[in-house]
């Protein structure tokens, strides 16, 4: 069979979807009633979106943030549904034809239905056009709520603590920790002076015994006497405190995964799942016998994954 022995009929769908400018014929009653419920819906969208700018910036309430976009997408794609079922004319047209292919007057004809006027249409400029602009715009905006969520970037705030060069050793209460506060084998939580309790700054100071620190000479410098060394409390790992200290191996024992870091070694990690050492923090004396920090700790504190690849 040859295509000129083929013989069909095509059915071809077309919806008159813009136009330049109101409707060009007059619409029905269902189709306005449709008309102004898709506009009440499409206002709702945008009530519901500038709504949840001001809940937003008002401090924010999640139950109603969630609600507020529930209403606004619930209420566009309502509009949307009677939009396409309501106010998009569209009917099929028969093209009667004995050849498959299509030679230049197929091609014309179809072009000309394509243009062909079939029915009520809603122009670009009409309310129901505006509105779904409006509805859009301000789901739109509501959208980047969740980025300004985010605050600024950290910067170097992860790798930097309350400790700076001169400021005394304190314990949790605020009250300055002298070299000899701290009994051999003992340990203290310690902070910087007007930093009590700073979850960054905590810093185990030991006491260990004479001559058992394997430490190179410019670390070696910042442990008074040579036997108060000062390690951060935070592992490395995944931050959980460095509580648990073995005075006779001189080992501390982190207690969320068991990673075990050695004092006397610089605090390296010897088991468990922790990396890298515990930072150190390199200590002085001033003239009335206080512990006092010669700057910051020797290596960002916590798990510093961020860091990862650099």
């Amino acid at each position: 069979m040859t295509d000129s022995d083929q013989q069909g009929s095509e059915r071809v769908d077309v919806d008159r979807q813009t136009g330049q400018g109101p409707a060009d014929t007059e619409l029905t009653g269902d189709q306005r009633r449709a008309e102004r419920r898709a506009g009440i819906a499409l206002v709702v969208a945008i009530v519901a979106g500038i709504g949840l700018f001001v809940v937003y910036f008002s401090g924010g309430q999640t139950q109603i943030e969630g609600i507020l976009f529930a209403v606004a997408f619930g209420a566009l794609g309502v509009a949307l549904g009677i939009w396409a079922n309501h106010l998009l004319d569209a009917r099929e047209v028969v093209e009667e034809r004995h050849e498959l292919t299509s030679g230049p007057a197929g091609r014309q004809a179809f072009e000309d239905a394509l243009a062909e006027e079939v029915g009520p249409v809603l122009g670009r400029r009409s309310l129901l056009v505006k509105l779904l602009a409006g509805a859009g715009g301000a789901l739109g905006l509501a959208l980047l709520l969740p980025v300004l969520s985010l605050g600024p970037a950290p910067g170097n705030s992860l790798k930097v603590t309350p400790w700076r060069r001169g400021l005394r050793v304190v314990d949790e209460n605020g009250e300055p920790v002298t070299l000899n506060q701290v009994p051999e084998n003992g340990f203290l939580t310690v902070f910087p002076q007007g930093h009590e309790g700073a979850a960054d700054a905590q810093t185990l100071l030991i006491h260990v015994r004479p001559g058992t620190l394997k430490l190179p000479p410019d670390r070696l410098a910042g442990v008074p006497e040579g036997t108060h060394v000062a390690y951060s409390k935070i592992c490395t790992h995944a931050g959980c405190p460095v509580g648990l200290y073995r005075a006779e191996s001189q080992t501390l024992i982190c207690p969320c995964h068991q990673s075990q870091f050695d004092v006397s070694d610089g605090a390296k990690p010897f088991f468990g799942p922790a990396a890298r050492p515990l930072p150190q923090l390199l200590l002085g004396v001033d003239e009335e016998n206080i512990l006092v920090a010669q700057g910051d700790f020797t290596a960002p504190v916590g798990p510093a994954f961020w860091d990862r690849g650099r």
